[in-house]
């Protein structure tokens, strides 16, 4: 056989390109919304994961420390009470710009005594998509994160 080329069409090459376009536009929106669901579950699990620490500072340094949330700020700050210094100062939106604390139930600030009680709270973090995510103390200091993603 003399002169066969072997090759992609014109036509075949577009039905390729436009199903790989079809593809990406399905899976772009699924992406965003996984993206956005990590952000939330990372912030979530860094808040919970400084409220442990916070709890072994209290018992180590054998000191009082409070978080104080700030709902409107979008932030907390960890103070030593005695004595009175600011330690940081934290954002849940550092994870994500769409990450935000919704509400809290803890009057003022969450109290760590030197023993290693922790007072009783919750802290409602939410993203962009809707979903939430529920950060809740009790007395014994143990903090748990439930997760609704929408």
């Amino acid at each position: 056989m003399k002169g066969v080329c072997r090759g992609f069409s014109l036509i075949e090459l577009l039905i390729a390109m436009s199903l790989v376009a079809i593809m990406a536009a399905i899976a772009v929106p699924q992406f965003q919304r996984y993206a956005a669901n990590t952000d939330l579950k990372t912030a979530a699990r860094e808040m919970a994961g400084d409220f442990a620490a916070v709890k072994q500072m209290a018992v180590a340094d054998n000191v009082k420390y409070e978080i104080a949330i700030n709902v409107t700020g979008n932030g907390y700050t960890l103070s030593r009470t005695d004595p009175s210094a600011v330690v940081w100062t934290k954002s849940p939106a550092s994870f994500g710009s769409g990450v935000s604390i919704q509400s809290t139930t803890y009057s003022g600030a969450v109290t760590f005594q030197k023993r290693g009680t922790v007072t009783n709270g919750t802290v409602i973090l939410r993203n962009t998509r809707g979903s939430t995510a529920t950060i809740t103390t009790n007395i014994t200091g143990r903090t748990n994160v439930q997760f609704i993603m929408q």
